[in-house]
């Protein structure tokens, strides 16, 4: 990341400075060359402490007292909250919830709520419960092995329409790039120095403000248009929960700079000249003038236990994107052969091998006329089955475990079809109504000619 001018801050990047905004500490981050209250989220130029961006709300729901009365638009909201997991869901006062939609728990305390409820804005659904349980079903055609437990009535009905409470993020990036470059043109091979300086805008990035929703799963269904993207009213409420945010955009603050980062990467990878082969490629970027906004995206939402585990589904409720996970179960074959290549050759053999030599030595006592258990034929005979057995199932057993662990190496090699989408790259999220400055700073280093004994030093050409 490019830093800025330290300023009066010591090694530990901490001023006796307060914020303006809230009187917290102020800290020095590299990233965006500023000073960052961690607190409330403000930004301040290092040198004049003039407010350069936040990542903080404008606007901040506050807590309503016992003994204060709830504002009138909040009137005809309810809250309910999980006993067991702490969730806090906002409905309107006709939509009821009976089981908790994050961990299936059925106790639910309703209230009048305890902190205003003020999105900037909503999204609203587009994508139908039918249409969500379709791509449920879509989604577990995908695998013959997913235990029966889903496809069941009773995990199909939690499927629930939930809001769920995203910041997204905007600001100013410059990537500054280089690397080490090389040209070949005749008989002349030419080093540079490359290097770029790259101005964009990136606007409207999401990141999840539920803990409930991983910020893994709400990349992979995005991108969410924002051109439908209007004004919050309760009215978008009406049989959909909204879930209150329980991580604030200042607390993500890294979070936040490293996906402007990678996208600075891959800016920045868009940029090079196709003429000049590559190496040792650094991408450093900063951000200035950060702005957050709390809009509220509608996806289709459904967690179930098994076996101690908590498999999520989730479907983006204005595009019908969908990711989740799924386990699979394995038949008896596979759970038998697993156990048994945990295990050493050697002990499988023997394990093996034993109640063989205990039925070839019954057999040959009774079959056997012309020597006796007691005869030293008998113990050379037997002793060779032994052997011979030994030696067959250690080979049987290797064959059989190599055959299997191929397959299994072979099956990890498939695509998984319940593998989360990648995030969507950088060009979902540039402010196209702003120019895209690109300044060039390669400079020609030294060439040499790769035949002839003319040598090519100090040769120039771009």
């Amino acid at each position: 990341m490019i830093g800025g001018e330290w300023g009066a801050t010591g090694p530990s990047g901490t001023l006796s400075k307060k914020c303006v905004n809230c009187a917290g500490n102020l800290t020095y981050d590299a990233v965006i060359g500023s000073l960052v209250c961690h607190m409330c989220g403000k930004i301040y130029e290092s040198g004049s402490l003039k407010e350069n961006g936040s990542f903080g709300l404008a606007f901040r729901e506050k807590e309503y007292e016992k003994d204060e009365d709830v504002e009138a638009e909040d009137l005809d909201k309810v809250e309910f909250v999980c006993d067991s997991c702490g969730a806090q869901i906002v409905t309107d006062k006709n939509t009821t919830a009976t089981f908790c939609a994050f961990c299936g728990s059925p106790t639910l305390i309703s209230r009048r709520l305890t902190r205003q409820f003020k999105p900037n804005m909503i999204i609203p659904f587009k994508v139908s419960k039918d249409e969500a349980m379709s791509l449920y079903d879509e989604f577990l055609r995908s695998s013959k092995k997913v235990p029966k437990d889903f496809r069941s009535a009773k995990v199909r009905e939690r499927l629930k329409g939930i809001y769920m409470p995203a910041w997204l993020v905007s600001a100013k990036c410059k990537t500054d790039m280089s690397a080490n470059g090389k040209r070949q043109e005749g008989n002349v091979e030419a080093f540079y120095d490359l290097g770029r300086v790259i101005s964009y805008s990136l606007e409207n990035v999401p990141f999840s403000g539920s803990k409930k929703l991983s910020q893994r799963m709400l990349e992979a269904v995005e991108p969410f248009d924002m051109e439908d993207a209007a004004e919050f009213t309760t009215a978008y409420l009406q049989g959909f929960y909204a879930y209150k945010y329980d991580n604030l955009p200042e607390n993500m603050i890294k979070t936040i700079e490293d996906r402007f980062d990678d996208y600075g990467t891959e800016c920045g990878k868009m940029a090079w000249d196709s003429r000049f082969e590559r190496e040792s490629e650094r991408y450093l970027t900063a951000l200035t003038g950060v702005n957050v906004k709390y809009c509220l995206v509608p996806v289709w939402f459904m967690c179930y236990e098994y076996k101690g585990l908590y498999y999520h589904f989730v479907v983006n409720g204005q595009t019908g994107e969908v990711c989740g996970r799924l386990p699979e179960k394995e038949n008896l074959i596979t759970r038998i052969l697993t156990k048994i290549s945990n295990l050493s050759p050697l002990i499988v053999s023997a394990l093996i091998t034993v109640p063989v030599a205990v039925v070839i030595y019954f057999l040959m006592a009774l079959v056997a006329e012309d020597y006796a258990p007691s005869s030293m034929m008998f113990w050379l005979t037997w002793m060779c089955f032994i052997v011979c057995t030994y030696v067959a199932a250690t080979a049987i057993y290797g064959f059989i475990r190599k055959t299997h662990i191929d397959r299994q190496i072979a099956g990890d090699d498939k695509p998984n079809p319940h593998e989360l989408d990648k995030r969507p790259g950088v060009d979902q999220y540039y402010a196209y109504g702003e120019k895209i400055e690109v300044e060039n700073r390669d400079h020609f280093t030294t060439g040499y000619a790769t035949t002839g004994d003319y040598a090519a030093r100090n040769y120039h050409f771009m």
